[in-house]
């Protein structure tokens, strides 16, 4: 009995160690996934981010061009808004000299 204490005790340390280097290499295993997962993240954000940027700058010069266009079609329409004005004006004037 005593004989068999000694082969117990080294065959559960081996396996102890066995143990111990398959929960190192596992973890070493899982940190390399979470950290290509993190890199992957990380430029799937930046990605975004650089997407958004040329959004808003588009955006940016689209809202500069409706601006400019608005503020030529108002000009526009205010000079249309004399010519009528100023086209009645005659059109009375002349029904006047008329009477």
């Amino acid at each position: 009995m005593l004989d068999i204490l000694p082969i117990i005790y080294t065959v559960s340390s081996i396996l102890s160690i066995i143990l111990a280097i398959t929960a190192i290499w596992f973890s070493l295993s899982v940190e390399r996934r979470l950290k290509q997962n993190f890199m992957n993240l990380k430029s799937l954000i930046e990605l975004q981010h650089q997407m958004t940027e040329e959004l808003i700058d588009n955006i940016n010069q689209e809202s500069g061009n409706i601006q400019s266009v608005v503020y030529q079609t108002q000009t526009e329409i205010h000079e249309t808004l004399q010519d009528m004005r100023e086209n009645c004006k005659m059109s009375n004037s002349k029904k006047r000299e008329v009477k």
